[in-house]
Formats: C-alpha cells, sequence, structure tokens
C-alpha cells in the first residue's frame, strides 16, 4: 500500500497556535466561503515550513507554488465547496498539497471533514491545529458543514507538488 494522507496533531506551538487565534475573528461567523490573502496567511506558510523543515520534510522547490496555490479557507455552514463536480462525485485531486485546521474547536458532528476515495479511511476529522498532507493523485473533498457548527471551518491551504510520508505521523491513510 502507498500512503495517501497524513495527519499531524498539535502542529504548531502554543504561542503560534495563539498568534492564529487572535487573527481569525473576522473569519469565525463569515457568511460566504471565501479564499483570502493575508500576513497572517503568510506567517503560517512560514511557520509551516519552519515545522516541517524541523523534521525533515520540507522540499525547497515548494516555497514558489506555495506563493501561487495557498490561501487562508473558509468553509461557512451548508455551503456545498465540490457541488459543481458532477463527475468525479464531489472528490478531486492534485499534485500533492497540505491543509492546516485553524478554527478554535471543532466537534465530531459538525461535519467537514476531509474526505476520501480510494482509501483504506473514509475521512479525516477536522481537528484544531492538525496538518493533513494529501499525496498526488489522491481522490479527496470536503463535507459540508452542517447547522450545529458554532463555528466555520477555517484552513490554510496550498498545493505544492510532491509526495510526503513520515512514519510518526498520528494519522496514515492509505490507498486501497
Amino acid at each position: 500500500m502507498s500512503v495517501a494522507a497524513i495527519a499531524i496533531d498539535n502542529f504548531l506551538d502554543t504561542d503560534k497556535w495563539n498568534t492564529i487565534q487572535s487573527g481569525i475573528s473576522q473569519y469565525l461567523n463569515a457568511p460566504e466561503y471565501s479564499e483570502n490573502r493575508t500576513s497572517l496567511h503568510t506567517d503560517i506558510n512560514s511557520w509551516i515550513k519552519e515545522k516541517l523543515s524541523s523534521l525533515g520534510l520540507w522540499n525547497n522547490s515548494w516555497d514558489d507554488e506555495i506563493k501561487l496555490f495557498s490561501s487562508i479557507n473558509v468553509l461557512p455552514k451548508n455551503i456545498n465547496v465540490e457541488e459543481g463536480d458532477t463527475v468525479n462525485g464531489g472528490y478531486h485531486r492534485e499534485d500533492g498539497g497540505y491543509i492546516y485546521y485553524m478554527h478554535p474547536a471543532w466537534n465530531t458532528s459538525w461535519g467537514g471533514n476531509l474526505k476520501f476515495k480510494d482509501c483504506d479511511a473514509p475521512l479525516i476529522e477536522p481537528k484544531p491545529n492538525r496538518f493533513v498532507w494529501v499525496n498526488p493523485d489522491i481522490w479527496h473533498g470536503i463535507e459540508v458543514v452542517n447547522d450545529s457548527a458554532s463555528t466555520n471551518r477555517i484552513t490554510v491551504v496550498a498545493w505544492p507538488s510532491g509526495t510526503l510520508e513520515y512514519s510518526s505521523a498520528d494519522v496514515i491513510i492509505n490507498k486501497a
């Protein structure tokens, strides 16, 4: 089996996490889906690079790709970002990339999971301060956040090309 995705929990240290939390108030209950590029977005991507480098996982070729293909994504309740894809059933794939969950809290009953097709596990929960890497050509999508959620699903996403494997990850999903 090959690794489809990994998740690392408690990814950034407390000081960085607190900085993120103090900078996301405008996103917590925003009514519309949005993709944003801000100084916070730039800081988070640099912290992700720093952390992955400390784990020996960073690829320097990602620097330019992340500048082009990265944003803070805000997903409010009842918005299906996958609904326009009737061909692939709400799944898509890239050449690799990451999702960093920065909302302050999450309850499993709220939905918003990262879902997988043709893998040995169907989803990864969007836990706060969780980093997820999805390897190339893995079919994945986003579940709708439901009415019971008390906050939006807020992430930093980037799509640098490449494969990442990390045997110490908190979650490892394999391609079936």
